[in-house]
């Protein structure tokens, strides 16, 4: 059962490290995408988030681990075919937002992207982001940006005392 929380976007880095077991951000990641997937939490991805979760972890300059192509391919075919990870399309109206926001920000490069992607967002009625890159999204007062909190230490196991 999902819950009412409003949804919220999970960024490729939130896959990334979600799948990069040994990183610092993997247990946040992973049990934030866990929550997703359970149905227990709220959340959404984009087919460019999905392709730049691909493209960063298919390249061994990006990650110290990466996936074979095929490998990563079936990471995302998960995601597609959630059933309760919601997702996200560029609507008619994508390029508009994406005017206006690039009009209060303007951008180069690489950060067209995450404009993009803010522009889909809102596009969509989606005001909230997981991230771990904040600075590229605190711009944007429309949006509420978020990362995910570090899961609960499990509790350690007392041995039984001894005879």
């Amino acid at each position: 059962m999902t819950t009412s929380e409003a949804p919220a976007l999970l960024d490729a880095n939130i896959l990334v490290y979600a799948d990069q077991a040994h990183d610092d951000h993997h247990e946040a990641a992973k049990a934030l995408r866990d929550l997703g997937q359970r149905g227990e939490l709220s959340l959404c991805v984009t087919p460019q988030v999905l392709n730049e979760y691909f493209a960063v972890v298919t390249n061994p300059r990006r990650v110290t681990h990466p996936l074979p192509p095929a490998e990563a391919m079936v990471e995302v075919e998960k995601y597609v075919r959630s059933q309760h990870i919601r997702k996200l399309y560029p609507g008619p109206g994508v390029h508009d937002r994406l005017r206006e926001l690039f009009q209060r920000r303007p951008v180069t490069g690489a950060d067209i992207f995450d404009l993009y992607l803010v522009a889909t967002m809102l596009d969509n009625g989606v005001r909230r982001i997981y991230t771990f890159n904040t600075d590229d999204f605190t711009p944007f007062s429309e949006i509420e940006v978020l990362t995910p909190p570090e899961p609960e230490p499990e509790p350690e196991q007392s041995a039984p005392p001894s005879p």
